[in-house]
C-alpha cells in the first residue's frame, strides 16, 4: 500500500473493473442469444447465468435450495426471479412454466441451464453413488421434460462420468430421450478457455436434434483462448486487511467487495510462509505465480495460499481464478462465500459451451421470421 494512503484510496487508484477476456459473439449466434430466455435450475450463485447474460441472454429465473447462494444470485441478477426450493417441486416447476410462457415468442428460444450438486460425485467429496444429492441430477432431467426448452445445458464435475455413476447417467439420458431429446457428453478443461485454473468439468448438451460430437468439438475449439497465469490475474489487488469480527456482507467497507483475509494464528502464518510456491499439503497448498491454479474447492479443506503473502486467498481472489469479474459480489457468511465461489462453474468455460448450443443446438425454427 502507498505510504499515507488508505486501502479505500489505494483501491481508487487501481482498476476496479477487472474482467476476464472473452471472445466477442456475432452474427447468427448473437441474434439468437439476444432473443433467448433462460431458467437456471440449481443456480447456486449464478455461474451459468452469468455466462448466459454476458452473451446477451435474458435470465428469467434461478431455482436453488441454498438460501445464501440464492441471495447472491438475486443480488447479481435483479431482473430474474429467485425461487427458493427444490427442482423436484411441482409448484416450483409450474412457476417456471408460467415465467417461460410470459416471455413466449415464436423466435425466442427457451434454454434450461443447470449445475446440480456435485459433492457426491466430486474427488473432493465422498464420491458415493448412493449420496442423496446425486438424485438431483435425474430430477433436473425430469424438470427439463416438463418445461420443454429448445435446449438445455447440464454441468457437473468430470468424475460424474466415472463407471460407478453409470447407472444414474443412463437413467438421466433415458428420461430425456423418452421425450425426444438427444444428449451429448463432453469433458472440457477450463484452462483452455481463458480460466487461470486447471479445472475439468462435464457438460451434457441436451438438444432436440442429434449433435455430431466431432463437429461440436471442432466448433468449441474455435472458442479456446489462452488464460493468464495466477500472478497476472491477481495483480492490482491490494494486500487485504483481516476480516473484521463484526463483518456484514452488505456493508460498504470502501474497498473491493469480498477481499478480506482470513484470520490466521501466528503458527499458521509461519507454516504458510515456509511453503514453496506450487507445493504444500492439500490445505494451504501455495499457488505458483507463473502457473495455473489447481482446481479450487472448499468445504473441510482450506483454500490455497497466496503465492507471495503468508495467508489463504480471499474470496475475491478465488472469484478471479474462477473467471468472475470484480463487479460480481458474493453474499453470505465468510466461509459460505468461498464455498459458493468454488462450487461454481467458471463462466468463461460455460460461455464457450453455450455458444456451441447457439450455433448447433437451436433448430432453424428459432430463427427470426
Amino acid at each position: 500500500m502507498h505510504k499515507n494512503v488508505t486501502e479505500k484510496e489505494e483501491w481508487a487508484l487501481l482498476d476496479p473493473a477487472w474482467e476476464p477476456t472473452i471472445p466477442s459473439i456475432a452474427g447468427r449466434d448473437e441474434s439468437i442469444s439476444a432473443r433467448a430466455h433462460v431458467i437456471d435450475l440449481c443456480c447456486g450463485l449464478g455461474g451459468l447465468s452469468h455466462a448466459a447474460t454476458s452473451l446477451g441472454m435474458k435470465v428469467v429465473a434461478g431455482v436453488d435450495s441454498d438460501t445464501n447462494a440464492l441471495r447472491t444470485f438475486k443480488k447479481n441478477f435483479p431482473d430474474a426471479e429467485a425461487i427458493s426450493g427444490s427442482v423436484k417441486s411441482i409448484k416450483i416447476l409450474q412457476r417456471c412454466e408460467t415465467l417461460f410462457a410470459s416471455f413466449h415468442h415464436p423466435t425466442s428460444p427457451r434454454i434450461i441451464l443447470s449445475g446440480p450438486p456435485c459433492q457426491g460425485f466430486s474427488m473432493a467429496g465422498p464420491r458415493d453413488p448412493k449420496d442423496l444429492r446425486n438424485r438431483v441430477l435425474t430430477a433436473v432431467a425430469r424438470a427439463i421434460t416438463i418445461l420443454k426448452p429448445d435446449c438445455a445445458l447440464i454441468e457437473n464435475v468430470s468424475t460424474v462420468l466415472s463407471e460407478k455413476h453409470d447407472a444414474r447417467l443412463k437413467k438421466l439420458e433415458a428420461v430425456l430421450t423418452a421425450c425426444n431429446y438427444s444428449v451429448l457428453r463432453l469433458v472440457l478443461d477450463a484452462s483452455k478457455f481463458g480460466v487461470p485454473q486447471k479445472r475439468k468439468r462435464a457438460f451434457f448438451l441436451v438438444t432436440k436434434k442429434d449433435l455430431n460430437k466431432s463437429e461440436v468439438m471442432q466448433v468449441i475449439s474455435t472458442y479456446e483462448h489462452s488464460a493468464e497465469k495466477v500472478q497476472s490475474v491477481l495483480s492490482g489487488l491490494p494486500t487485504p486487511t483481516v476480516r473484521p469480527d463484526d463483518y456484514e456482507d452488505e456493508r460498504d467497507y470502501g474497498c473491493i467487495p469480498n477481499h478480506f483475509a482470513m484470520r490466521h494464528s501466528p503458527h499458521v502464518i509461519q507454516k504458510i510462509a515456509k511453503i514453496e510456491p506450487g507445493t504444500g499439503p492439500m490445505s494451504y497448498r501455495k499457488l505458483h505465480p507463473t502457473r495455473f491454479s489447481n482446481t479450487l474447492f472448499s468445504g473441510h479443506r482450506a483454500p490455497p495460499a497466496h503465492f507471495s503473502e503468508p495467508r489463504s486467498i480471499t474470496v475475491r481472489e478465488a472469484a478471479r481464478l474462477q473467471g468472475f469479474p470484480d463487479s460480481f459480489r458474493v453474499y453470505g457468511s465468510f466461509s459460505n462465500q468461498m464455498m459458493q465461489v468454488t462450487n461454481a462453474v467458471p463462466p468463461p468455460l460455460a460461455q464457450a459451451v453455450l455458444r456451441v448450443l447457439l450455433r448447433l443446438g437451436i433448430n432453424q425454427n428459432a430463427e427470426p421470421r
